[in-house]
């Protein structure tokens, strides 16, 4: 292997007579010069000098140099100002879509400014509050706490350089953010005051026993219609045609379904949660039995004129266990239902 590769390095060497002659010939020629004369208009006297081929040569090659460099600078400038275009294109979009980005935080923060402000309204309503538990950090320490953030997320992203001039919008996003985290316990405190009084609310005689009436005796003293007599009434009479819906004014259990010659006639009495017990009077029919569960809106009965009566008509009454009878209108007025 050795050998043939200094066969073929002998061959094509300087050395080799043959190549060295060919060699010559070509330095011969390019050696060669040409006599250019130039005849200029009018009677300036001609001039005329020499090039040799390796010259001639060597201005043909930068010549074709130069154009090929011209023609792929007007190519790669056209592709580059198409590049430009669409980048400028993406960027407009990315522009729009920051633009409207930006008013949707503005938009947010405002919303966010008016439901914190609610929610320290609601907060004060909270029995028992502890203020050193649900404290709120000043506006100060959540800014501060936002920019610290933020750059400790520069300093742990290499692609980041360190104190770096970011857009406003990030600095107004990570304040928002952590003040969303630091009212966290307030929400939580709100949350947990709503739920309980939501169910508590769900779970009291707020619904009202008939959808129509013309109420003919209130809650209080009165005159008997049927002695004359002034007497404390401790109900409602509901008045309304005989067989109107009844319903239960809160979830219950029925307790009571009697009926009385001198008093309340065919009558249903439902005991709730919290204390409460509503009674339902002067039923024509009652559709629930004694231990039944029932629900807040349930049809327990129907309207009737039965018992101590003039007419047709409910006789409605609430009672809680320590406090006794109550008005049952200041419950039906509540504006839940």
């Amino acid at each position: 292997m050795k050998k043939k590769i200094k066969e073929i390095t002998s061959v094509f060497s300087q050395d080799n007579p043959k190549i060295k002659k060919q060699i010559d010939k070509v330095k011969e020629k390019g050696h060669q010069r040409m006599t250019i004369l130039v005849i200029p208009h009018g009677y300036d006297s001609s001039f005329h000098f020499q090039i040799s081929h390796f010259t001639i040569l060597f201005f043909l090659a930068l010549t074709v140099g130069l154009l090929s460099l011209a023609i792929f600078g007007i190519v790669g400038s056209s592709t580059t100002q198409s590049q430009i275009n669409q980048l400028s294109k993406i960027y407009g979009t990315y522009f729009d879509t920051y633009i409207t980005h930006a008013n949707q935080l503005e938009e947010m923060k405002e919303e966010y400014s008016k439901l914190n402000d609610s929610m320290l309204e609601l907060f004060t309503l909270i029995d028992g509050q502890d203020d050193e538990l649900l404290k709120i950090p000043a506006e100060d320490f959540i800014e501060t706490a936002a920019i610290e953030s933020l750059q400790k997320e520069e300093k742990e992203d290499k692609q980041l350089d360190v104190g770096r001039k970011y857009l406003s919008e990030i600095y107004d996003l990570r304040q928002l953010k952590h003040r969303m985290d630091n009212y966290q316990r307030l929400v939580e405190a709100n949350y947990q005051f709503l739920y309980q009084r939501s169910d508590i609310l769900s779970r009291s005689p707020l619904f009202n026993p008939m959808y129509s009436y013309n109420l003919t005796s209130p809650f209080g003293m009165r005159k008997s219609p049927t002695t004359g007599y002034w007497e404390y009434h401790d109900g409602l009479d509901m008045a309304n045609a005989t067989g109107t819906p009844i319903y239960a004014s809160a979830p219950g259990r029925v307790v009571r379904v009697t009926y009385s010659n001198v008093g309340y006639g065919h009558h249903v009495i439902i005991q709730h949660d919290f204390g409460f017990s509503t009674l339902y009077g002067h039923c024509s029919r009652i559709y629930v039995r004694n231990g039944q569960e029932v629900k807040a809106g349930e049809q327990i009965a129907e309207v009737g004129a039965t018992g101590n009566v003039t007419g047709p008509h409910l006789h409605y009454e609430i009672f809680i266990s320590e406090e006794g009878k109550t008005d049952p209108e200041q419950y039906m007025q509540a504006g839940v239902y």
